[in-house]
């Protein structure tokens, strides 16, 4: 059995996917039924409905587990507090092996969101159990968010210089990698930085999409002003608007490079997916 907490997300939700697929059996603490319901259609074997800062529900999410997969959620006050109860309860129970999607570069001090993942990661050191950390860059799939303005405007806005360096990676490479180091007992005990080995701005990101799109796609700088007033608009906690501020800031001075892809490549056993050939079948997928 493995349990995964955090499983409807951008990380989880691949992982599951390559875990069905080689017939793991998996077990999901969600929040709703509706989120149950989904999980199921993906492949979950079983779902506990519950909350993942009630230490019954997390404890009851554990019981029976040979693996855990933690992804704690982002830019949320009480991460770490999630995370290493998380932890705590994967002890308790005497699971065998606990893996932890955590970011890349987590030393990064000025960005709030990483400082509560380095807590995260040193219970997990700390806690005594065979333990994996997998530390992914920047996800290719986040111009999600600002699709509709992509395909509607041509503009890829980000609230951060679209020329500074950013290290990405597909999320589907980080589920496939998620399941191999669930599965194969040789990649216990690593930490790894995981990402494609490219390093884009977001201008030469919209220059891949104007090729794939056939039409012309630029990067702006949006005012990070306007995008805190969106984000409170869709209420966001103060907490939260000023850790993604931070990163915004911090992104603005500094990018977010560094990397290659020898992790990840020995991982899969293959080559990385590029962002091109990501840019060609999430065109595709979006319509």
């Amino acid at each position: 059995m493995i349990v995964i907490v955090g499983a409807s997300g951008a990380v989880g939700t691949p992982a599951i996917r390559h875990l069905a697929g080689m017939g793991a059996k998996i077990r999901a603490l969600t929040s709703n039924p509706r989120s149950a319901g989904k999980l199921s259609g993906l492949g979950v074997s079983e779902t506990v409905i519950g909350d993942f800062r009630s230490d019954d529900d997390v404890a009851r999410a554990m019981a029976g587990a040979h693996s855990v997969l933690l992804v704690s959620p982002r830019f949320t006050e009480d991460e770490a507090e999630i995370g290493i109860r998380v932890v705590e309860a994967a002890r308790a129970a005497g699971v065998e092996h606990l893996v932890y999607s955590s970011a890349f570069h987590p030393q990064i001090s000025s960005m709030d969101h990483h400082a509560t993942k380095l807590r995260i990661e040193q219970a997990v050191v700390e806690s005594g159990l065979a333990f994996t950390i997998l530390q992914p860059s920047m996800f290719m799939q986040n111009i999600r968010v600002e699709w509709r303005e992509v395909v509607e405007n041509g503009v890829y806005p980000r609230p951060y210089s679209p020329h500074r360096r950013m290290s990405v990676i597909d999320t589907a490479d980080l589920g496939e990698a998620l399941c191999r180091v669930l599965t194969d007992a040789t990649l216990r005990g690593g930490t790894y930085e995981l990402c494609s080995g490219e390093a884009l701005t977001h201008a030469e990101m919209a220059a891949v999409f104007s090729d794939v799109l056939g039409r012309a796609v630029r990067a702006e700088q949006r005012p990070l002003a306007d995008w805190r007033g969106w984000a409170q608009a869709r209420g966001w906690a103060p907490w939260s608007i000023a850790a993604y501020s931070k990163m915004c800031e911090h992104y603005d001075a500094h990018g977010y490079p560094g990397g290659n892809a020898l992790a990840l490549r020995a991982i899969l056993g293959r080559e990385p997916t590029g962002y091109r050939a990501f840019a060609e079948r999430f065109a595709a997928e979006m319509g």
